[in-house]
């Protein structure tokens, strides 16, 4: 028998095991005690009492028997309840605009001890080298990362421009590391339900692993063909009956919280105890802003508690048990003997207020994690260079010339949620303002030097000004919406200057940017310092009439042409759910 036993995501040695098996038959001195504590149990709903014994990473012993344990350090826990740590099923850490380094540091305190993450932002801007550096982070974290392969770069063929191709001898490449865990979303549902070869032979290749899907209001014969295909699960439904169609078709709900997109209040309800294995909790897009403000896993979890009076077990469950289940993580989603200590004690547990957390048997130290930040992000060796290869701009390249009495075509918001129905607007001189109408442009970004790309925009509340970032999911080419293009044009010039970034213009100058120098997604400033900036944002956002909470994640959004109804992209007008180009204005 092999000294190391090299189970996928789990790493033990013979040693290891030998060690933890002497603590747990009392044998040993083990390396921690909880002492003072009970543990929420997620299978029975129960709270059991401690002690919890920990050898290495791993639990020894939990209960009463294992009271007289002798151990090298004494943890008081004051009557807290001991918890799994969280895991977020499916989230995209460039969509925090924060490195993987700087997300660890933020999140690991809220008792996000696990992620699975599709790195495909900035794989569609540079290709695998984006891939490897997100391995690199991975491979150096105390925070258990794993990585889903991105399987739609870009989202759908032929919609857009993107900076790098992606296809399965390269991902093929990364499918046995140790911290990948499967197919990250297939986006181009149409693709798979028609039986494109391509996208095929992507799902043969990692059908041993897990197959994550994306098909926003796909039912009936449609949902049952892309299911039929192999995908197991789904972060975007967005109604009740969508969410119940899925679950009743075997398909895995992850109900979604992000900053933009929030669909917990409506599926909430759908949980119950019986369905709870399948039901698991993801941000897919959570910025740092929020995260500081509100949580990230654990107001998921609060909320669920408190607002939606789901038990606290099932809860828990969705944000635990569940999820590590589903990506076949054995090791992880239990406090239970043989399982790794990531543990989450808790001062109240249906308010989740944290008191410590242990991550892989050891308390975690936020100070220490702050000191070596900088440290372990110039470890990881983060892809800096511009990714933007734009000329400056001019008015003259955002030519909206709109003739009275003609329909156009309107895209529209809906706060919190990431579909964009479409509308007509028939134009009167003083009507786009009277109407909540702004224009709306993209650009690609990657050296083409194509005409923008333009559309008009209501529900952004943009009354002055402009507001640009070079983060417009998933190709990521510059979004620019704005009231003229004179101020269009400036916030586009300055995050082009920055090498990608997100802007605030209005009155003739720019009042607030903020330069994001890791492929035009991210910043490299601590998590403390990129929420100070985000609020400057958001503050410059109101000043220029924009109520949305989070204007510039729900601006991202309007790019991507796998959501419905209307999206922009660098190649024009989509209608997404005929999946065909459409002009601007309406034929008569």
């Amino acid at each position: 028998m092999d000294e190391n036993i090299n189970v996928k995501y789990h790493d033990i040695s013979r040693k290891q095991y030998l060690e933890l098996l002497a603590v747990a038959r009392g044998e040993a001195i083990a390396d921690y005690i909880i002492d003072n504590v009970t543990v929420l149990d997620v299978i029975n709903g129960e709270e059991i009492p401690g002690p919890i014994v920990i050898k290495g990473r791993h639990i020894a012993g939990i209960g009463p028997a294992w009271s007289d344990a002798q151990a090298r350090h004494r943890v008081d826990a004051a009557g807290a309840v001991a918890a799994p740590g969280f895991i977020d099923a499916h989230l995209h850490i460039e969509s925090s605009m924060m490195t993987p380094v700087t997300f660890e540091t933020a999140t690991l305190p809220h008792g996000l001890t696990t992620l699975i993450c599709d790195p495909h932002e900035i794989v569609n801007v540079m290709g695998e080298e984006g891939l490897a550096w997100f391995i690199r982070c991975a491979e150096q974290a105390r925070q258990n990362q794993y990585i889903q392969i991105s399987s739609c770069v870009p989202a759908l063929s032929g919609s857009d421009v993107n900076g790098a191709e992606f296809p399965l001898a390269a991902m093929l490449k990364w499918r046995d590391h140790p911290h990948v865990t499967g197919l990250a979303e297939v986006m181009d549902y149409p693709g798979v339900i028609a039986g494109n070869p391509d996208l095929l032979d992507k799902l043969d290749a990692f059908r041993h692993l897990t197959l994550d899907g994306h098909c926003p209001g796909l039912s009936g014969k449609e949902l049952g063909a892309y299911i039929a295909a192999g995908i197991e699960n789904c972060h975007e439904a967005w109604t009740l009956q969508e969410g119940r169609e899925k679950l009743r078709a075997g398909m895995a709900l992850m109900i979604r919280e992000g900053s933009a997109a929030r669909n917990l209040d409506t599926l909430a309800p759908l949980i119950t105890a019986m369905n709870s294995p399948q039901c698991m909790l993801c941000t897919d897009d959570r910025n740092p802003w929020e995260i500081a403000h509100e949580g990230h896993i654990d107001a998921l979890v609060r909320k669920l508690i408190n607002r939606h009076n789901v038990p606290v077990h099932v809860a828990w469950r969705l944000a635990s048990w569940s999820p590590a289940r589903h990506f076949g993580l054995k090791h992880l989603g239990l406090l239970a003997p043989g399982k790794q200590a990531d543990i989450v004690l808790l001062r109240d547990v249906r308010n989740v207020d944290i008191q410590q957390v242990f991550i892989k048997g050891e308390p975690l130290s936020l100070p220490a994690l702050q000191a070596d930040e900088r440290n372990r992000l110039q470890r990881s060796q983060p892809p800096y260079g511009n990714t933007v290869s734009r000329r400056p701009v001019s008015a003259a390249d955002f030519p909206f010339a709109l003739t009275p009495g003609r329909r156009y075509r309107v895209m529209n918001i809906i706060p919190g949620e990431l579909i964009t129905p479409a509308s007509e607007y028939v134009h009167t001189p003083q009507g786009l303002m009277d109407n909540d109408i702004c224009f709306i442009a993209v650009l690609e970004r990657y050296g083409r030097q194509l005409p923008a790309a333009c559309g008009l925009l209501r529900g952004f509340g943009l009354r002055h000004g402009a507001v640009a970032a070079t983060v417009s999911h998933d190709s990521h080419n510059i979004v620019v919406t704005g009231r003229s293009p004179e101020e269009m044009a400036l916030a586009v010039n300055q995050v082009i200057n920055d090498g990608g970034g997100l802007c605030v213009a209005r009155g003739g100058e720019v009042v607030s940017h903020l330069p994001l120098p890791v492929a035009g997604l991210m910043s490299d400033q601590s998590a403390d310092t990129l929420a100070r900036q985000i609020g400057d944002l958001k503050a410059a956002c109101r000043e220029c009439g924009i109520t949305l909470d989070e204007p510039f994640i729900q601006m991202a959004f309007l790019s991507l042409p796998v959501i419905p109804e209307l999206k922009l992209t660098s190649k024009g007008l989509f209608d997404s759910r005929g999946f065909c180009f459409t002009s601007l204005e309406i034929e008569r």
